[in-house]
């Protein structure tokens, strides 16, 4: 079953930092059972309001919610690899989607490699809006 990937119109600045383009680059470079269930990804036009909810997965209903506009690629991409790891290892997310301390240093050593692979292949067109 295809992804279906919405990407919310922006008319002001900030712009999105990923694309609809870059959703498959980066959701067929992971793990399937990562992915499993995803069937819906949505490209927030909200700028964030709490700068630790980038990524939301939704099982119930197969919607993952990135919220881009302002961060930069690698933020944002760290946030849906951590967002994903954590439910496909079964974590337990604590207030405002925060991974338990005990599980961020296992997450992070599962993302970094994936960051490193995927973000070369992210489209280029956006703005780098931060560091």
């Amino acid at each position: 079953m295809a992804v279906k990937v919405i990407e919310d119109k922006v008319a002001v600045y900030p712009p999105h930092s990923i694309c609809r383009a870059d959703i498959p680059v980066i959701l067929t470079a992971l793990p399937p059972e990562w992915t499993a269930g995803i069937r819906t990804v949505r490209l927030s036009s909200a700028l964030h309001e709490n700068p630790l909810i980038l990524a939301f997965f939704h099982p119930p209903d197969g919607s993952l919610l990135v919220k881009s506009r302002g961060i930069s690629k690698e933020r944002v991409l760290c946030a849906v690899l951590a967002e994903l790891a954590g439910h496909a290892l079964g974590l337990g997310f604590r207030n405002s989607r925060r991974l338990q301390h005990k599980d961020e240093s296992r997450i992070r050593q599962l993302v970094t490699p994936l960051v490193e692979e995927i973000l070369p292949q992210l489209s280029q067109k956006k703005v780098w809006l931060d560091k």
